[in-house]
Parts: C-alpha cells; sequence; structure tokens
C-alpha cells in the first residue's frame, strides 16, 4: 500500500435515515507494529476550522479520532460497548457505541473496514449505524 491514498468513509443511521453520509478526500497510511493508520484533514458546512482525522484499526478494533475544530474519539471493538465525549460547537454530549461488528479486508492495493454497531447519546438509543472505510493507493500519475 502507497503512503498517498484515497479515502472513502461512508456512514449510515438505519433508524433516522436510508442515505449515507459520504466523504472522499485524499490522506496518508502507513502501519506500525501490526496496526493500520490513515491521516486525513475535512472541513465541515458551518464549522469554522479544518478537522484532522486519525483511524486506527487492526483485527477486530477500529478506532476513529478526530481533533481541531471538533474533537472526539470513538473506539469499536466487537462485542463491545465504549463511551466517550463528543464535542461540538453546540456542546458535549455523551456517546456509547455498542458494536456488533468489525471487518478488515486487505489486499495490495486496497484495504475496506466496516464496523456496524448501536449508538446512545446522552443515554438515549439513537439508531443502528454503519461506517464503511476505503482506502485506495494513489499512483504517482492520478
Amino acid at each position: 500500500m502507497t503512503k498517498d491514498v484515497l479515502i472513502t468513509v461512508s456512514g449510515r443511521q438505519f433508524d433516522v435515515t436510508d442515505e449515507p453520509v459520504v466523504l472522499v478526500t485524499r490522506g496518508n497510511y502507513y502501519q506500525k507494529n501490526g496496526k493500520h493508520y490513515v491521516l486525513y484533514e475535512e472541513q465541515q458546512e458551518g464549522i469554522d476550522g479544518v478537522i484532522k482525522n486519525r483511524i486506527k484499526f487492526y483485527g477486530d478494533h477500529c478506532e476513529m479520532v478526530k481533533s481541531g475544530a471538533v474533537v472526539s474519539a470513538l473506539k469499536f471493538s466487537a462485542n463491545e460497548k465504549h463511551e466517550s465525549v463528543y464535542n461540538t460547537t453546540a456542546g458535549a454530549v455523551m456517546m456509547s457505541v455498542d458494536t456488533t461488528e468489525v471487518r478488515i479486508l486487505e489486499s495490495d492495493e486496497r484495504i475496506d473496514v466496516l464496523v456496524n454497531y448501536s449508538l446512545d447519546i446522552n443515554g438515549q438509543f439513537i439508531s443502528k449505524c454503519s461506517v464503511e472505510i476505503t482506502i485506495d493507493a494513489v499512483r504517482i500519475n492520478e
């Protein structure tokens, strides 16, 4: 896998809407101590400043960390529940994710990560959710 990658993150809340929220951007990939890392930046409408993102995944674990204009850390481990604080411009909320599946498929030119989970905010069930992450190698002439 190359250092320069094309990243597609597609998130879906099944009980809220059937339409996924999709982000496609370029970023950096590396592997260290058997763990995969993807780094990228994004800007969201209505939020001043850049959001720096780091995704770390290995085995049946995936972590998504945001810093900068938005601060959050979501940890997904198959058959485990994790809580975290999600800081937004509107204030902080307590998020809980109960992960049912983390699946990672690797090839030389592509990595696919699928996470299925239930989402609670401030102790109230919100939705069953999924996030699909695709990391594609970028060739020099692209």
